[in-house]
């Protein structure tokens, strides 16, 4: 019988010393087919001249519109806005009548008495009058509305990123 055991252990193989190579060969095989996918992007297409992008280029050589305005707000009152708006346009050298292509409004709440649910709902308010008030600024602007404790309850701070007219001229 021990002559049997022997026997045995001779011929038998072991195969955990290779479980560090293959594991190290899966790796190596897995980061040649991450190498192969990432080296193959496709360039991307050029846009039509008419495009937007393009029209822009062309716009924005002579005047960067780099600077938005901000305003807080206690009442809505579309005349005093405007002149802000007036304002804003001359001091910064904007042409006239730029449109407004984002805007973000804070609304203010108390939050000792309040949520900030009711200061949403109040930037959300004054976005809707604001788009109904003045549309030749605000009819194709994208608003954001949210709520903050650190402006007064009922106000609200409107923050504006401006385009030029020629821009959206299609």
């Amino acid at each position: 019988m021990r002559y049997e055991n022997e026997l045995e252990s001779e011929f038998t193989e072991d195969v955990s010393e290779q479980a560090g190579w293959m594991y190290a060969d899966l790796f190596l095989a897995m980061m040649a087919l991450f190498l192969a996918t990432i080296s193959f992007v496709p360039q991307l297409t050029k846009l039509p001249q008419n495009s937007l992008q393009s029209s822009a280029a062309t716009v924005a050589v002579g005047k960067q519109f780099d600077r938005g305005a901000n305003q807080i707000y206690s009442t809505f009152d579309p005349t005093t806005i405007k002149a802000d708006l007036t304002s804003f346009e001359n001091k910064q050298s904007y042409p006239p009548n730029s449109t407004v292509l984002y805007a973000q409004v804070i609304g203010g709440y108390n939050s000792k008495t309040q949520t900030a649910n009711d200061g949403t709902v109040t930037a959300i308010g004054f976005s809707i009058k604001l788009k109904n008030s003045l549309p030749q600024v605000f009819g194709s602007t994208n608003f954001d509305a949210s709520g903050s404790d650190q402006i007064p309850a009922g106000s609200v701070i409107l923050r504006m990123t401006f385009i030029p007219p020629d821009i959206t001229k299609k």
